[in-house]
Order: C-alpha cells, then structure tokens, then sequence
C-alpha cells in the first residue's frame, strides 16, 4: 500500500470535519473486526463507547511521519476519528498548504505554548510549541473529528470523552478573537507571531 502524504491526510479532515477514507490508513472500513484485524488496541469507557488505537506509517516530503490513529466507536459504530502526531508535522507548513481555511475560532492557553484552532464542523487541531528553547513554531500535535451525519444516542456526553473534543478544548484554553490574538502577537514569542501572521 502506498503510505499516504500527511499533509493530503489532514487536508481531508479539513474538507469533511472527519476522515472519510479507512483506506488512507490501510483498512477497508472503520467497522470493530477489521480494527482488531489490523491490530488495533481497543479502550472502552465500561459502557458503549471504545477507543479503537493503532501506530500508522505517513509521509511528510521525503520524511516520514509515525502517527497514532484513533477511531471512536459507539454501539459499533463510527462517531470520531483522528491523529496524535506527536511534534513532527508544523503547524504553519500545514496551514499555508490548506488556505482557504473553513470558519474557525483560536482558542490559546496562557502564555500561548499551546492551544487549538476549533472549526464550524466540530474538528480540533491542537497545537503546541517545540518542547526545548524558546517557542520557535508550532507542532500539530492532536486532531480530532467527529461523523457529522452519525446517528449516535447521547452524542455530546460521548463526544466529550474524546482528548480534543470541543468541551475538553474549550476547558483547557481560552477563545481569542483576531485583534486580540495580533495584539498578544506583538508581545509574545515567535512561534505566536508566526501564527498570527498567518491568520491575519
């Protein structure tokens, strides 16, 4: 199978707020038994909601990219699926090849080492800057997007147990509007600036 650019990757969960291909990641469907086939670990929160979790092999240029891909079954079926990253892939590199971006807010934590970029359709990309020095860039570093159209009971409860879900983001950084976010810009370290330039 041939191993899937990241950054093409991404680009379709931007597109749909989810990714909608299990090929991309080297399965036929999203459905529990091919999971566990594929050697997925399976988390499950004791009551109908299991976190399907496997290492996936991308590229990034030249480069490649080990990621953890995780589905979010309800009752068997798909409600969210999404990528830990790690610090491999920069935020800014991803974000000049996505332009236009849909509508989204920047939520940021104090001092802004890390925060999120939240989108209409409910998809999170949380970010965070280099983990040695000064704040240099930001590194993707968790994306997360649920099934717009599945039908699942008790949706928002659920959807909450996922690490960037929009009630967990929203608890752990604070919403900043455009003017706000190019004022702390002026003011903070690089990795904010580079962000700010790129949204303004």
């Amino acid at each position: 199978m041939p191993i899937s650019d990241i950054h093409v990757l991404l680009q379709s969960w931007l597109d749909h707020g989810w990714l909608r291909e299990p090929q991309a990641v080297g399965l036929a469907t999203f459905e529990a038994q091919e999971l566990v086939a594929h050697g997925f670990d399976a988390i499950s929160d004791g009551g109908q909601l299991c976190l399907y979790e496997d290492e996936r092999l991308f590229r990034r240029g030249k480069r490649p990219v080990q990621a953890s891909f995780k589905a979010y079954l309800q009752r068997g079926q798909l409600g969210a699926n999404g990528l830990d990253l790690g610090y491999q892939v920069r935020l800014a590199g991803f974000l000049r090849a996505a332009q236009p971006l849909p509508a989204f807010r920047v939520l940021l934590e104090q001092g802004g080492r890390s925060g999120a970029l939240l989108f209409d359709s409910g998809l999170v990309l949380q970010f965070a800057a280099n983990l040695r020095g000064k704040p240099r860039h930001y590194y993707l570093t968790l994306v997360e997007g649920h099934v717009a159209d599945a039908e699942l009971p008790d949706r928002d409860s659920d959807i909450d147990l996922r690490a960037a879900s929009v009630g967990h983001v929203q608890a752990l950084y604070d919403s900043r509007d455009p003017a706000d976010l190019q004022r702390l810009a002026r003011r903070g370290h690089a990795a904010l600036r580079e962000l700010a330039q790129l949204l303004s």
